[in-house]
């Protein structure tokens, strides 16, 4: 018992770690050298993809007294439909190099994921009680947000990026979009929140929920703050303590006018606010110029121009479109949106239908995020992001379960005898 124990501490460990490295595979840790960037977020990726798979094969002879099946499949064949539309678009992609670039990322996110959700399964199922998504993810992120904090400190110039002319100062600097560490402080929040919805490692968890928190703030992404809200006020709900929802209540109040003051109307220019940064005129363009042009198909996957960038007329010139629908109106299409949508609606369907009600909690809290930041930037259908794998991992979770092996168990059974 005390070796199952520490077995299971391990590959908690484990898990916590690859996670963690796949998270900061990501991030532009050289800013200096692209190229040396892109060799280290290759290599970490691949790394993290085969370690996956070589622990998933060191529990191989266990997984014989389990199976894996299939419930809610849908979400995921359609998905894979997406993938496939993607690949057919390199025969018109009006820039091949590109697309097969972000096709083959896209990709191996969703083998990573694959490997890793059957690892986390086979290891929980192995080691019961002792390993839990949530306290990976909400771990994971708070190493990360920690690392952050620290880096803010030792190298303010590189962690901190100046906007509004230099009057505002965003953390993730150049190595992560303020707006995407936002979205992962907030899903840092949402696994923590989980975990202390079911009382578990309370000190843990409430530490890495003011780690996340104070990352939120100073990365002063206005989504990630909307998200925030909406997850905590999702929690708050569901708590029975009375007391709790006071405080949260009397916190809202005091600190609203402050974050509408200073994060959301930063430099008190309203007209920037209600335009979204410039974006509502940007997606007008893309929509009433760029999608005409090639409407059914679009301009190959990832692709939203003849040229690396689309010229708005009324607003900026850019290689994406700040919202993850409209990239994919413009890359794949009408055909592209329209697997999209069922794909999104086959998923909301196994949400709906599926039986465990702490499944679906944790799900949801990690789709607001997701959902709010892809209407402003890469999205769940963009260019290569980490939001993509958390997409990923939430299909994973209506369409692969693990359970006992009767047969298995029963052979062996008369095995002992």
């Amino acid at each position: 018992m005390k070796r199952s124990k520490e077995l299971g501490k391990i590959f908690s460990y484990v898990l916590i770690l690859l996670m963690t490295i796949r998270i900061c595979s990501y991030f532009t840790l050289f800013p200096d050298s692209i190229g040396i960037t892109r060799v280290v977020k290759i290599g970490l990726r691949l790394c993290t993809t085969a370690v996956s798979g070589v622990f998933l094969l060191m529990l191989a002879t266990n997984l014989k007294r389990f199976k894996f099946q299939q419930e809610s499949i849908l979400p995921l064949i359609f998905y894979i439909l997406y993938l496939l539309l993607g690949l057919l678009s390199f025969l018109w992609s009006s820039g091949i190099g590109f697309s097969a670039l972000q096709w083959i990322m896209t990709t191996e996110s969703l083998v990573f994921v694959i490997l890793f959700y059957h690892l986390y399964l086979a290891a929980g199922t192995t080691f019961p009680g002792q390993i839990h998504f949530s306290n990976i993810l909400g771990v994971a992120i708070g190493i990360i947000c920690v690392a952050f904090i620290v880096g803010l400190f030792i190298d303010p110039e590189l962690f901190y990026r100046q906007t509004h002319g230099g009057e505002v100062s965003r953390l993730g600097g150049f190595i992560i979009n303020p707006n995407e560490l936002g979205m992962l402080a907030v899903l840092g929040i949402s696994a923590v929140l989980f975990d202390i919805y079911l009382k578990l490692k309370l000190k843990l968890n409430f530490t890495i929920l003011l780690l996340c928190i104070a990352v939120l703030l100073l990365t002063q992404s206005r989504s990630s703050l909307i998200s925030f809200f909406l997850v905590a006020g999702m929690y708050l709900y569901l708590s029975d303590s009375k007391k709790i929802k006071l405080a949260a209540i009397i916190g809202a109040i005091l600190t609203i006018p402050v974050i509408v003051r200073t994060i959301i109307i930063k430099t008190g220019d309203i007209e920037e606010v209600m335009s979204m940064t410039g974006r509502l005129p940007f997606w007008t363009d893309l929509i009433m110029e760029g999608f005409p042009r090639e409407p059914l198909l679009g301009f190959g996957f990832m692709r939203i121009s003849y040229s690396d960038k689309f010229d708005s007329i009324h607003a900026y010139a850019a290689s994406m479109t700040h919202n993850t629908f409209v990239q994919v109106l413009l890359n794949l299409g009408l055909v592209g949106a329209f697997i999209v949508i069922l794909q999104m609606a086959t998923l909301t369907i196994a949400i709906k239908t599926f039986e465990d009600k702490h499944i679906k909690l944790l799900v949801l809290g990690m789709l607001i995020p997701l959902i709010i930041n892809s209407l402003t930037e890469f999205g769940i259908f963009g260019e290569s992001n980490y939001g993509i794998m958390f997409y990923q991992f939430t299909i994973l979770f209506f369409t692969v379960t693990i359970t006992r092996n009767d047969f298995f168990s029963k052979k062996l059974a008369q095995l002992r005898r």
